[in-house]
């Protein structure tokens, strides 16, 4: 598969800054394969101008976390918020209800913004 066949760039996704909450720029979605006929598996990208690059894995579900990366489909690096060092921000998508995450008769909808907002931003 060639990358241009599994990279979308300057599209539209859920990803936000998870420390200021702005929209990203330079935004990117890799699809990495198909786990099942209806499930996507996919990276999606996006830069701060305040913060940096950001990513998060989607396979059928909202991301569980965003990582700050050194570009795009990278490795993660170093990031000091506050003080602290961040690895990654969990997402509310962990917070919510068990019934609402197994709900297999109505899924949801793995792009729904309110699920990737950072438990910080929630």
């Amino acid at each position: 598969m060639s990358a241009d066949s599994r990279d979308q760039f300057n599209v539209e996704t859920p990803l936000r800054c998870p420390i200021c909450g702005g929209a990203l720029k330079h935004t990117m979605i890799r699809t990495l394969g198909s786990v099942s006929p209806h499930t996507q598996w996919q990276l999606h990208a996006g830069e701060c101008p305040e913060h940096g690059w950001f990513q998060a894995e989607v396979v059928g579900r909202p991301p569980r976390d965003i990582f700050s990366v050194a570009r795009p489909f990278g490795a993660s690096r170093r990031l000091v918020v506050n003080g602290q060092e961040v690895y990654q921000f969990p997402t509310v998508w962990n917070d919510a209800e068990f019934d609402l995450r197994m709900n297999k008769e109505h899924p949801v909808d793995p792009l729904d913004a309110q699920y990737w907002k950072p438990r910080s931003l929630g």
